[in-house]
């Protein structure tokens, strides 16, 4: 009786021990995500930035209205706005490597007015203060900046049009 018991337990033992190799990563991604407290604040902040309570950047900064076609080269671009290192949009699904560090774009333009974006695009720490996103239009201020890049901000006024106009695509 002890070995037919040790045999169902050791039978039971490698039959999860199976499970789990086959599985693999797959198992892991089944699973929730955690959520911290970080991004459970930053929910309450964009339901706030739905009811309009957040504020933004009203004019446009190079005067002329963004063309989302060069948005969509500015954010899929590697050098330029790298969105994809961090957030997932599925209308750019013909890109590879989307990232997971910074919530989904998608129906970000529900979210948030055309005034938000822009400041969000300009620098998101007036919204998020611990986010690790970078200031992509802010000259001043930063921290461990290479000396051929002070002064300067990674995208220009138009660039930083450019991609809002994208932006309110995302639907």
């Amino acid at each position: 009786m002890k070995l037919y018991r040790f045999l169902c337990l050791s039978g039971l033992v490698a039959g999860l021990v199976a499970v789990f190799v086959a599985a693999g990563p797959g198992y892991a991604c089944a699973c929730k995500k955690k959520t911290t407290g970080y991004f459970q604040k930053m929910g309450i902040e964009v339901a706030a930035a739905a009811t309009g309570v957040l504020p933004g950047v009203a004019e446009s900064l190079s005067g002329i209205s963004g063309d989302p076609g060069r948005g969509r080269l500015v954010v899929i671009n590697r050098k330029k706005g790298n969105c994809l290192a961090c957030h997932k949009i599925s209308k750019l699904s013909d890109q590879p490597f989307h990232g997971e560090i910074g919530p989904s774009l998608d129906g970000i333009a529900r979210r948030y007015r055309e005034s938000q974006l822009r400041q969000l695009v300009m620098d998101a720490r007036k919204f998020f203060p611990q986010t690790v996103m970078p200031p992509f239009y802010v000259r001043e201020g930063l921290y461990r900046v290479a000396t051929k890049h002070q002064g300067k901000s990674i995208l220009t006024a138009q660039e930083v049009e450019d991609v809002v106009a994208f932006l309110k695509t995302l639907r």
